[in-house]
Protein backbone atom coordinates (compact mmCIF):
# COMPACT_ATOMS: atom_id res chain seq x y z
CA UNK A 1 0.00 0.00 0.00
CA UNK A 2 1.50 3.39 -1.07
CA UNK A 3 2.15 6.21 1.73
CA UNK A 4 2.64 9.42 -0.72
CA UNK A 5 1.67 12.48 1.26
CA UNK A 6 -2.19 12.81 0.27
CA UNK A 7 -2.60 10.35 -2.51
CA UNK A 8 -6.60 9.83 -2.25
CA UNK A 9 -7.28 6.84 -0.53
CA UNK A 10 -8.73 3.87 -2.13
CA UNK A 11 -11.20 1.74 -1.02
CA UNK A 12 -11.15 -1.78 -1.47
CA UNK A 13 -12.79 -3.66 1.52
CA UNK A 14 -15.88 -5.48 0.83
CA UNK A 15 -19.67 -4.37 0.82
CA UNK A 16 -20.04 -6.47 3.82
CA UNK A 17 -17.08 -4.31 5.67
CA UNK A 18 -17.85 -0.93 4.51
CA UNK A 19 -21.28 -1.37 5.97
CA UNK A 20 -19.85 -2.71 9.43
CA UNK A 21 -17.51 1.07 9.15
CA UNK A 22 -20.55 2.57 8.45
CA UNK A 23 -22.62 1.24 11.54
CA UNK A 24 -19.80 1.18 14.06
CA UNK A 25 -17.66 3.71 13.28
CA UNK A 26 -19.68 6.39 11.22
CA UNK A 27 -17.21 6.10 8.01
CA UNK A 28 -19.05 7.37 4.80
CA UNK A 29 -17.75 6.89 1.68
CA UNK A 30 -18.87 10.45 0.71
CA UNK A 31 -17.81 11.60 3.52
CA UNK A 32 -14.60 10.20 4.49
CA UNK A 33 -12.19 12.27 2.50
CA UNK A 34 -13.23 15.42 4.23
CA UNK A 35 -12.48 13.58 7.47
CA UNK A 36 -9.26 12.47 6.53
CA UNK A 37 -8.40 16.30 5.44
CA UNK A 38 -9.86 18.08 8.38
CA UNK A 39 -7.38 15.57 10.57
CA UNK A 40 -4.42 16.76 8.02
CA UNK A 41 -5.58 20.00 8.77
CA UNK A 42 -5.18 19.95 12.87
CA UNK A 43 -1.95 18.68 12.65
CA UNK A 44 -1.38 22.08 11.54
CA UNK A 45 -1.81 23.49 15.41
CA UNK A 46 1.45 20.86 16.44
CA UNK A 47 4.16 22.45 14.78
CA UNK A 48 6.82 20.63 16.73
CA UNK A 49 5.39 17.30 15.58
CA UNK A 50 6.19 16.14 12.26
CA UNK A 51 3.24 14.29 11.11
CA UNK A 52 3.09 11.14 9.11
CA UNK A 53 -0.29 12.23 6.94
CA UNK A 54 -0.85 10.37 4.21
CA UNK A 55 -4.66 9.17 3.98
CA UNK A 56 -3.89 5.46 4.71
CA UNK A 57 -1.93 6.34 8.26
CA UNK A 58 -4.32 9.12 9.10
CA UNK A 59 -7.31 6.65 8.30
CA UNK A 60 -6.44 4.21 10.95
CA UNK A 61 -6.63 6.86 13.68
CA UNK A 62 -10.23 7.90 12.43
CA UNK A 63 -11.45 4.63 12.64
CA UNK A 64 -10.52 4.07 16.07
CA UNK A 65 -11.81 7.02 17.18
CA UNK A 66 -15.36 6.15 15.11
CA UNK A 67 -14.44 9.23 13.26
CA UNK A 68 -14.73 11.71 15.39
CA UNK A 69 -11.70 14.45 14.10
CA UNK A 70 -10.82 15.98 18.03
CA UNK A 71 -10.33 12.17 19.46
CA UNK A 72 -8.56 10.93 16.30
CA UNK A 73 -5.48 14.19 16.76
CA UNK A 74 -5.50 13.28 20.18
CA UNK A 75 -4.81 9.61 19.47
CA UNK A 76 -2.50 10.67 16.93
CA UNK A 77 -0.81 13.19 19.42
CA UNK A 78 0.03 10.34 21.39
CA UNK A 79 0.96 8.28 19.24
CA UNK A 80 3.66 10.24 18.91
CA UNK A 81 4.48 11.63 22.77
CA UNK A 82 5.04 8.63 23.85
CA UNK A 83 7.57 7.74 21.41
CA UNK A 84 9.43 10.91 22.22
CA UNK A 85 8.79 10.56 26.46
CA UNK A 86 10.10 6.96 26.23
CA UNK A 87 13.49 7.00 23.50
CA UNK A 88 14.86 4.15 25.37
CA UNK A 89 12.17 2.01 24.26
CA UNK A 90 10.75 3.27 20.85
CA UNK A 91 14.42 3.98 19.09
CA UNK A 92 14.98 0.58 18.96
CA UNK A 93 11.98 -0.86 17.44
CA UNK A 94 14.17 -3.81 15.65
CA UNK A 95 13.01 -6.86 14.79
CA UNK A 96 15.87 -9.00 14.12
CA UNK A 97 16.84 -8.14 17.88
CA UNK A 98 13.84 -9.37 19.29
CA UNK A 99 13.85 -12.54 18.03
CA UNK A 100 14.08 -14.58 21.24
CA UNK A 101 10.72 -13.45 22.04
CA UNK A 102 8.90 -14.80 19.34
CA UNK A 103 11.14 -18.06 19.37
CA UNK A 104 10.01 -18.81 23.15
CA UNK A 105 6.57 -18.27 22.41
CA UNK A 106 6.18 -14.82 24.69
CA UNK A 107 3.60 -13.05 22.81
CA UNK A 108 2.57 -12.63 19.06
CA UNK A 109 -1.01 -13.49 16.21
CA UNK A 110 -2.31 -16.57 15.72
CA UNK A 111 -3.18 -17.27 12.27
CA UNK A 112 -6.43 -16.74 10.73
CA UNK A 113 -9.78 -14.69 11.99
CA UNK A 114 -12.66 -15.63 14.26
CA UNK A 115 -16.05 -15.59 12.84
CA UNK A 116 -16.39 -12.04 13.39
CA UNK A 117 -13.33 -11.39 11.20
CA UNK A 118 -10.74 -10.60 14.39
CA UNK A 119 -6.90 -11.52 14.98
CA UNK A 120 -6.51 -12.97 17.47
CA UNK A 121 -3.13 -11.84 19.62
CA UNK A 122 -1.31 -13.97 22.32
CA UNK A 123 1.01 -13.26 25.26
CA UNK A 124 2.29 -15.68 27.83
CA UNK A 125 3.94 -13.45 30.60
CA UNK A 126 5.10 -17.19 32.60
CA UNK A 127 7.50 -17.86 29.77
CA UNK A 128 9.27 -14.43 30.45
CA UNK A 129 12.72 -14.72 32.15
CA UNK A 130 13.43 -11.28 33.47
CA UNK A 131 17.43 -12.21 34.39
CA UNK A 132 17.58 -12.71 30.60
CA UNK A 133 15.04 -10.76 29.24
CA UNK A 134 14.78 -6.75 29.88
CA UNK A 135 11.14 -5.92 30.08
CA UNK A 136 11.87 -3.07 27.18
CA UNK A 137 12.68 -6.33 24.99
CA UNK A 138 8.93 -7.25 25.35
CA UNK A 139 7.44 -4.13 25.26
CA UNK A 140 9.09 -3.55 21.99
CA UNK A 141 8.29 -6.94 20.35
CA UNK A 142 4.47 -5.71 21.69
CA UNK A 143 4.62 -2.15 19.57
CA UNK A 144 6.04 -4.08 16.39
CA UNK A 145 3.31 -6.86 16.74
CA UNK A 146 0.47 -3.83 16.85
CA UNK A 147 2.20 -1.90 14.44
CA UNK A 148 1.91 -4.25 11.87
CA UNK A 149 -1.97 -5.51 12.58
CA UNK A 150 -2.50 -2.06 12.59
CA UNK A 151 -1.88 -1.95 8.47
CA UNK A 152 -4.31 -4.07 8.09
CA UNK A 153 -7.62 -2.26 7.32
CA UNK A 154 -10.21 -5.27 8.49
CA UNK A 155 -8.52 -5.15 11.59
CA UNK A 156 -8.84 -1.61 12.09
CA UNK A 157 -12.39 -1.81 11.39
CA UNK A 158 -12.93 -5.42 13.13
CA UNK A 159 -10.78 -5.23 16.20
CA UNK A 160 -8.87 -7.45 17.89
CA UNK A 161 -9.14 -10.20 20.79
CA UNK A 162 -5.85 -11.31 23.46
CA UNK A 163 -5.61 -13.98 24.97
CA UNK A 164 -3.28 -14.14 28.44
CA UNK A 165 -1.63 -17.11 29.72
CA UNK A 166 0.10 -16.73 32.74
CA UNK A 167 1.32 -20.22 33.22
CA UNK A 168 4.25 -20.24 34.93
CA UNK A 169 3.65 -16.50 36.46
CA UNK A 170 4.88 -15.90 39.50
CA UNK A 171 6.51 -13.46 41.60
CA UNK A 172 9.72 -13.44 39.73
CA UNK A 173 8.08 -12.26 36.84
CA UNK A 174 5.24 -9.88 38.88
CA UNK A 175 7.95 -7.51 40.26
CA UNK A 176 9.38 -6.73 37.24
CA UNK A 177 5.78 -5.72 35.39
CA UNK A 178 4.61 -3.33 38.28
CA UNK A 179 2.81 0.27 38.25
CA UNK A 180 5.54 1.90 35.67
CA UNK A 181 5.14 -0.92 33.03
CA UNK A 182 1.40 -1.30 33.76
CA UNK A 183 1.04 2.54 33.21
CA UNK A 184 2.93 2.19 29.76
CA UNK A 185 1.08 -0.57 29.22
CA UNK A 186 -1.62 0.64 29.02
CA UNK A 187 -1.16 4.24 27.76
CA UNK A 188 -0.01 2.11 24.37
CA UNK A 189 -2.78 0.16 23.97
CA UNK A 190 -5.22 2.47 25.24
CA UNK A 191 -4.14 5.98 23.75
CA UNK A 192 -1.89 6.09 22.24
CA UNK A 193 -2.23 3.00 19.15
CA UNK A 194 -5.45 3.17 17.30
CA UNK A 195 -6.41 -0.28 18.32
CA UNK A 196 -10.11 -1.82 19.09
CA UNK A 197 -9.55 -3.67 21.41
CA UNK A 198 -12.69 -6.21 21.64
CA UNK A 199 -12.02 -8.75 24.37
CA UNK A 200 -8.96 -10.11 26.37
CA UNK A 201 -8.92 -13.58 28.09
CA UNK A 202 -6.83 -14.84 30.48
CA UNK A 203 -6.40 -18.34 31.24
CA UNK A 204 -3.98 -20.43 33.78
CA UNK A 205 -4.15 -17.63 36.35
CA UNK A 206 -2.52 -18.40 39.77
CA UNK A 207 -3.28 -17.00 42.92
CA UNK A 208 -0.53 -14.23 41.96
CA UNK A 209 -2.66 -13.23 38.96
CA UNK A 210 -5.09 -11.46 41.14
CA UNK A 211 -2.82 -9.16 43.00
CA UNK A 212 -0.68 -8.49 39.94
CA UNK A 213 -4.61 -7.66 38.28
CA UNK A 214 -5.47 -5.28 40.97
CA UNK A 215 -2.04 -3.11 39.97
CA UNK A 216 -2.96 -3.07 36.09
CA UNK A 217 -6.79 -2.25 36.28
CA UNK A 218 -5.24 1.15 38.29
CA UNK A 219 -4.38 2.61 34.65
CA UNK A 220 -7.04 0.23 32.68
CA UNK A 221 -10.32 1.99 31.37
CA UNK A 222 -13.92 0.73 32.59
CA UNK A 223 -14.71 -0.03 29.22
CA UNK A 224 -11.26 -2.61 28.48
CA UNK A 225 -12.12 -4.11 32.57
CA UNK A 226 -15.81 -4.87 31.40
CA UNK A 227 -14.20 -6.80 28.49
CA UNK A 228 -11.65 -8.66 30.18
CA UNK A 229 -13.02 -12.57 30.92
CA UNK A 230 -10.67 -14.69 33.05
CA UNK A 231 -11.33 -18.64 32.65
CA UNK A 232 -8.63 -19.73 35.12
CA UNK A 233 -7.68 -23.31 33.77
CA UNK A 234 -11.23 -24.22 32.28
CA UNK A 235 -10.65 -23.75 28.06
CA UNK A 236 -14.48 -25.01 28.09
CA UNK A 237 -15.45 -21.68 28.83
CA UNK A 238 -12.89 -20.51 26.33
CA UNK A 239 -14.15 -22.23 23.83
CA UNK A 240 -17.40 -20.28 24.34
CA UNK A 241 -16.00 -17.71 22.78
CA UNK A 242 -13.24 -18.59 20.56
CA UNK A 243 -13.05 -21.16 18.37
CA UNK A 244 -11.13 -25.07 18.49
CA UNK A 245 -10.07 -23.18 14.81
CA UNK A 246 -8.52 -20.61 15.78
CA UNK A 247 -6.52 -21.43 18.60
CA UNK A 248 -3.44 -23.60 19.06
CA UNK A 249 -3.12 -27.31 20.46
CA UNK A 250 -1.95 -25.88 23.62
CA UNK A 251 -5.62 -24.53 24.33
CA UNK A 252 -7.50 -27.56 22.95
CA UNK A 253 -7.26 -26.29 19.19
CA UNK A 254 -6.66 -27.30 15.87
CA UNK A 255 -3.87 -24.94 15.27
CA UNK A 256 -0.19 -25.69 15.57
CA UNK A 257 1.72 -25.04 19.30
CA UNK A 258 1.96 -22.00 20.57
CA UNK A 259 5.84 -21.49 19.41
CA UNK A 260 5.29 -22.67 16.26
CA UNK A 261 2.94 -19.95 15.67
CA UNK A 262 4.64 -17.36 17.27
CA UNK A 263 7.54 -18.15 15.23
CA UNK A 264 5.97 -17.89 12.35
CA UNK A 265 4.53 -14.51 13.20
CA UNK A 266 7.78 -13.41 14.02
CA UNK A 267 8.76 -14.08 10.04
CA UNK A 268 6.12 -11.97 9.15
CA UNK A 269 7.63 -9.07 11.52
CA UNK A 270 11.10 -10.03 9.36
CA UNK A 271 9.66 -10.00 5.86
CA UNK A 272 7.90 -6.35 7.07
CA UNK A 273 10.47 -4.40 9.23
CA UNK A 274 12.16 -2.61 6.15
CA UNK A 275 8.48 -1.12 4.72
CA UNK A 276 7.52 -0.29 7.76
CA UNK A 277 10.75 1.46 8.59
CA UNK A 278 10.96 3.14 5.15
CA UNK A 279 7.55 4.45 5.61
CA UNK A 280 7.54 6.12 9.38
CA UNK A 281 11.47 7.57 9.20
CA UNK A 282 12.08 10.81 9.84
CA UNK A 283 8.56 11.64 11.94
CA UNK A 284 8.01 12.53 15.16
CA UNK A 285 9.27 14.87 17.64
CA UNK A 286 12.87 16.25 17.81
CA UNK A 287 15.04 14.90 19.99
CA UNK A 288 15.94 17.61 22.32
CA UNK A 289 19.71 16.91 21.72
CA UNK A 290 18.81 17.73 18.42
CA UNK A 291 16.15 20.46 18.75
CA UNK A 292 17.93 22.87 21.19
CA UNK A 293 21.46 21.14 21.54
CA UNK A 294 20.64 19.94 24.96
CA UNK A 295 20.48 16.05 26.91
CA UNK A 296 17.55 13.91 25.40
CA UNK A 297 14.56 13.93 27.60
CA UNK A 298 14.54 10.96 29.37
CA UNK A 299 11.10 9.28 31.09
CA UNK A 300 10.23 7.49 34.36
CA UNK A 301 6.87 5.98 33.74
CA UNK A 302 6.34 5.09 37.25
CA UNK A 303 6.43 9.03 38.53
CA UNK A 304 6.65 11.19 35.73
CA UNK A 305 9.19 12.43 33.39
CA UNK A 306 12.16 12.23 35.56
CA UNK A 307 14.43 9.70 35.73
CA UNK A 308 15.07 6.33 34.30
CA UNK A 309 13.30 3.51 32.12
CA UNK A 310 14.90 1.39 34.13
CA UNK A 311 12.56 1.71 37.10
CA UNK A 312 10.38 -0.36 34.64
CA UNK A 313 12.24 -2.78 35.75
CA UNK A 314 12.14 -2.88 39.67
Amino acid sequence: MSTKPHEPYVCTLSQELQKKAESELNERADTRQQHIQALREKTKSRPDIKFRTDDVFLLRFLRARKFDVDRAFKNLEKYYEIRHEYPEVFDDLSVVNRRHVWEAGMEGILPGKDKQGRRLGLFRPGKWNPDLCDSKEIFRANVLTLEKMLEDEETQINGMVFIGDFADYSMKQAIHAGPGMARLQTQLTQNAMPLRTKQTHFLNTPAIFNTAMKVWQQFTSDKMNRRMIIHGDEFSTLHEHIASSNLPSDYGGTLPEVTECTKKWMEELLAWEDSYHRANKGYGIPKKKDALGGAKKSADPGSGLVGSFKKLDV
